[in-house]
Protein backbone atom coordinates (compact mmCIF):
# COMPACT_ATOMS: atom_id res chain seq x y z
CA UNK A 1 0.00 0.00 0.00
CA UNK A 2 1.23 3.49 -0.84
CA UNK A 3 2.10 5.91 1.91
CA UNK A 4 -0.29 8.91 2.19
CA UNK A 5 1.06 12.08 0.56
CA UNK A 6 0.89 13.97 3.88
CA UNK A 7 3.18 11.42 5.55
CA UNK A 8 5.53 11.32 2.56
CA UNK A 9 5.65 15.15 2.52
CA UNK A 10 6.64 15.50 6.18
CA UNK A 11 9.32 12.81 5.84
CA UNK A 12 10.67 14.32 2.62
CA UNK A 13 10.77 17.81 4.09
CA UNK A 14 12.76 16.68 7.10
CA UNK A 15 15.09 14.48 5.01
CA UNK A 16 15.82 17.30 2.54
CA UNK A 17 16.61 19.69 5.37
CA UNK A 18 18.87 17.23 7.17
CA UNK A 19 20.69 16.24 3.94
CA UNK A 20 21.68 19.86 3.56
CA UNK A 21 22.61 20.27 7.22
CA UNK A 22 20.06 23.06 7.63
CA UNK A 23 18.28 24.03 10.81
CA UNK A 24 14.52 24.47 10.66
CA UNK A 25 15.01 28.20 10.99
CA UNK A 26 17.43 28.37 8.07
CA UNK A 27 15.27 26.12 5.88
CA UNK A 28 12.21 28.26 6.60
CA UNK A 29 14.16 31.38 5.67
CA UNK A 30 15.41 29.79 2.41
CA UNK A 31 11.84 28.75 1.57
CA UNK A 32 10.32 32.10 2.50
CA UNK A 33 7.87 30.65 5.01
CA UNK A 34 7.51 31.13 8.77
CA UNK A 35 9.66 28.87 10.93
CA UNK A 36 6.64 27.53 12.85
CA UNK A 37 4.91 26.59 9.60
CA UNK A 38 7.90 24.50 8.51
CA UNK A 39 8.10 22.93 11.95
CA UNK A 40 4.39 22.04 11.89
CA UNK A 41 4.73 20.43 8.44
CA UNK A 42 7.71 18.36 9.58
CA UNK A 43 5.85 17.22 12.69
CA UNK A 44 2.69 16.43 10.74
CA UNK A 45 0.63 18.90 12.81
CA UNK A 46 -0.14 20.83 9.65
CA UNK A 47 -0.80 18.46 6.73
CA UNK A 48 -2.22 20.25 3.72
CA UNK A 49 -0.06 23.08 2.40
CA UNK A 50 -1.59 25.30 -0.25
CA UNK A 51 0.01 25.26 -3.69
CA UNK A 52 1.77 28.60 -3.14
CA UNK A 53 3.44 27.21 -0.01
CA UNK A 54 4.45 24.01 -1.82
CA UNK A 55 6.01 26.13 -4.55
CA UNK A 56 7.96 28.17 -2.00
CA UNK A 57 9.23 25.06 -0.23
CA UNK A 58 10.21 23.35 -3.47
CA UNK A 59 12.01 26.47 -4.71
CA UNK A 60 13.82 26.84 -1.37
CA UNK A 61 15.24 23.34 -1.80
CA UNK A 62 15.96 23.81 -5.50
CA UNK A 63 13.25 21.39 -6.61
CA UNK A 64 10.05 21.31 -8.61
CA UNK A 65 6.81 20.67 -6.74
CA UNK A 66 6.55 17.33 -8.56
CA UNK A 67 9.96 16.33 -7.18
CA UNK A 68 8.96 17.38 -3.69
CA UNK A 69 5.87 15.16 -3.75
CA UNK A 70 7.08 12.28 -5.96
CA UNK A 71 6.65 8.79 -4.47
CA UNK A 72 10.20 7.85 -5.48
CA UNK A 73 12.35 10.95 -5.07
CA UNK A 74 15.65 9.34 -6.14
CA UNK A 75 14.12 8.15 -9.38
CA UNK A 76 12.90 11.66 -10.24
CA UNK A 77 16.27 13.24 -9.42
CA UNK A 78 18.18 10.62 -11.45
CA UNK A 79 15.89 11.14 -14.44
CA UNK A 80 16.34 14.90 -14.24
CA UNK A 81 20.13 14.72 -14.07
CA UNK A 82 20.24 12.20 -16.92
CA UNK A 83 18.14 14.52 -19.06
CA UNK A 84 20.63 17.33 -18.45
CA UNK A 85 23.57 15.18 -19.54
CA UNK A 86 21.92 13.91 -22.72
CA UNK A 87 20.65 17.32 -23.85
CA UNK A 88 23.59 19.73 -23.55
CA UNK A 89 22.90 23.36 -24.31
CA UNK A 90 24.93 25.15 -26.93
Amino acid sequence: MNEPVSIRFKKRLKALRKERGWTQEFAAEKCGIPYKMLQFYELGIKKNPVLQTLEKIARGFGLDVSELLAPNFQKVRATKSTAKRTNPTV
